[in-house]
């Protein structure tokens, strides 16, 4: 093995501080905002400090869990709504977790894509100042990436941005400090401009994520992605200064045939977790490029699962892969969880995740050996069956499909009761590969894909019974989410889709495949390309038709497990009327669970049986952010805050901060 090699060589001759974008800043009463330095140690306390949320995760163990103790299964049907803010404009993707630095009043940091930042008033939502940049590979205004969050230290807040950087930003006024630009370096080349001609495209859902850099020990570090547009990913750290430090090649040469690791994805798109006993960071990784594997022989580590590293140095710890030489896109990008448990006598450490494939690994956080995969908590069916070529109709329905499981939905884990509470999608799919050419900036996938989203409906006087949640006669049927790091060809069962390997289209509109359409058009003539495409629309609705016994008709769960045992302790099911549940949750210390879902509600779960205790309206749209909560001893109240929206889960997409709180 020779994964201590997976670091790159950084040159000082990059143009590590030079800023590809411009900002934009707009400055309300900044006079609310205290003065109050947040340091290392309030970092590290963050997880067991009720007043504040200072890292997304809830702690540098992800556990995203609150002490405080006003909220209760008894009272959690009081909460009051406190207000609910619109910001940014309609469509857009509010899949964050914000954080709150306490004091008098508390302020919130919230980020919204594409890379629009907001410094609120905790308790009024007042708008204190904004900071929007712009990249210069601009965002696609249809579909807008997401961004999920920001990080705090001393008076600064951090965000990464969607070119690949890292901007910090003063938390009192918005206004810029430094920038880092990670991509100055690439693939062992400096840029010949700003950015690395292979990183720059412009940015949509699907091909960009902006998870929060996560600081630890004065290190900042943050991944990357594209993994749809064959790149090779890295993870970067850098000092308070925005210095590099090192990188890790998130596909280590020596590990991958030939040169197949320079396209080989597998990016760290999502978020990490620190055990800090050790000093180790737990770094998720994406799908291996392109999707179809004949061109990437081998295990192609790091792709789909988890790579640990020495924060200090960056060298390799241990890693696990939930679908090595992986040909369904189950990457493994929801955030891992670190928690610590009774195991033969002594007390060890653990790392925990769902993956897209829909089961909870544990690993030995020591060794980063599987201690176990839990039980399923979505439906499985023919998984991991190999797709056949350019050949949909004998392909078998797969479970998961590519959404998951869970994709980066952030889980939250329970240290009482040892309940890990989990998100997953629950559709079919049909997989079918064909041959595809790198090309710089476009997409690096080669499979065709038919999703099922709705049943088939019987023949009349055969309808079967159908297992619908109880509150199914409130929910409003809606679209699924294409999800992040997603094909754009897919073909969804409640509203056709595009055809067998069509042509990308940009966020414009236009033909991103033009030169190959015309040639086609010069070769065949109008008339056969548009009896082609009568054929295969034909063929995506009659395999749409096909019916799959085996689903249970509903679209995802949020579920609770025990990670040290993999057993499933409950679910609740939502249905293909309703759609999934996306977005994080959030478990407290009396035994409330709260996770958004697909009708606009906040969901109170009880945590270790799963009943519903009370639902809240978040607003009339899907709710794809993470529940986060603080205790503000000047009110004496607990709060409960979820950004709201986005996610094409329902007609309307909603831009909405919903905060909820409880006198004490």
């Amino acid at each position: 093995m020779t994964y201590e090699s997976h670091l790159s060589d950084l040159p000082e001759d990059a143009p590590w501080h030079e800023k590809p974008g411009e900002s934009i800043v707009e400055q309300g009463d900044t006079d609310q905002i205290p003065e109050r330095d947040v340091t290392e140690s309030d970092l590290a306390e963050t997880q067991t400090d009720e007043t504040n949320w200072l890292i997304a995760g809830g702690g540098y163990e992800g556990h995203r869990h609150t002490t405080a103790e006003v909220i209760t299964p008894e009272n959690v049907g009081d909460l009051e709504l406190e207000y609910r803010l619109e910001i940014a404009e309609d469509p857009n993707d509010f899949q964050g977790s914000p954080i709150v630095v306490d004091g008098d009043p508390p302020i919130m940091y919230t980020t919204v894509g594409p890379d629009m930042l907001y410094a609120l008033n905790a308790r009024t939502g007042d708008i204190l100042w904004t900071h929007f940049y712009e990249n210069s590979d601009g965002a696609s205004e249809q579909t807008p990436p997401a961004e999920r969050g920001a990080a705090v230290l001393g008076d600064t807040v951090y965000k990464s941005t969607l070119d690949l950087g890292v901007l910090a930003i003063d938390r009192y006024t918005g206004e810029e400090r430094w920038y880092y630009n990670g991509a100055a370096f690439y693939r062992g080349q400096v840029a010949d401009e700003l950015t690395h001609e292979e990183l720059s495209w412009e940015r949509s859902r699907g091909t960009t994520s902006s998870f929060p850099p996560l600081i630890y020990n004065g290190r900042i570090m943050k991944g990357s992605f594209g993994g749809e547009f064959g790149v090779s990913g890295f993870f970067d750290c850098i000092d308070l200064e925005g210095n590099p430090q090192w990188r890790v090649n998130m596909t280590p040469e020596h590990e991958w045939v030939g040169d197949s690791w320079m396209h080989g994805g597998a990016t760290a798109w999502a978020a990490g977790a620190v055990e800090p006993d050790s000093g180790t960071v737990v770094i998720p990784s994406a799908n291996p490029g392109p999707w179809y594997g004949t061109v990437r022989p081998g295990y192609n580590p790091y792709s789909c699962g988890k790579v640990a590293v020495d924060i200090e140095s960056g060298e390799y710890q241990w890693h696990h892969q939930d679908s090595p030489h992986d040909w369904w896109d189950y990457d493994s990008p929801s955030p891992p969880v670190v928690f610590e448990a009774e195991h033969e006598g002594e007390s060890r450490k653990f790392a925990t995740w769902p993956g897209k494939t829909g089961w909870v690994y544990t690993v030995d956080m020591e060794t980063g050996q599987l201690h176990q995969r839990s039980d399923e908590y979505v439906q499985h069916l023919n998984t991991f069956n190999l797709p056949p070529y350019d050949d949909l109709e004998s392909a078998p329905w797969i479970m998961p499909d590519l959404i998951g499981g869970t994709n980066p939905q952030p889980s939250a884990f329970d240290p009482e009761s040892r309940t890990l509470v989990v998100k997953g999608t629950n559709y079919p799919m049909k997989f079918s590969w064909f041959e595809v050419e790198y090309e710089p900036g476009q997409r690096y996938i080669g499979m065709d894909t038919v999703r099922k989203t709705e049943p088939t409906q019987p023949e009349e006087g055969d309808q079967p019974e159908e297992d619908v949640p109880a509150d199914a006669e409130e929910l409003e049927p809606g679209e699924q989410r294409e999800g992040d790091e997603t094909p754009e060809n897919e073909t969804v069962a409640d509203n056709g889709g595009d055809e067998l390997h069509a042509p990308e289209e940009d966020a414009d509109g236009a033909d991103e495949g033009a030169a190959k359409e015309e040639e086609a058009e010069a070769e065949n003539g109008d008339e056969d390309e548009e009896e082609e495409e009568e054929e295969n629309g034909t063929e995506e609705e009659s395999l749409i038709d096909e019916p799959v016994p085996e689903w249970n008709q509903n679209a995802g769960v949020i579920a609770g497990l025990d990670p040290l045992t993999g057993d499933v302790k409950w679910q609740h099911w939502f249905s293909w009327e309703a759609g999934p549940p996306w977005g994080g949750s959030l478990t407290t210390a009396t035994g409330v669970t709260f996770a958004g879902g697909p009708t606009g509600l906040l969901h109170a779960l009880d945590t270790e049986t799963g009943e519903e205790l009370a639902t809240h309206e978040v607003g009339d749209h899907g709710v794809d952010g993470a529940p986060i909560s603080w205790y503000d001893p000047h009110e004496e109240k607990q709060y409960v805050a979820i950004p709201g929206g986005g996610g094409n889960q329902v007609e309307e997409e909603g831009n909405t901060v919903a905060v909820f709180s409880l006198q004490g």
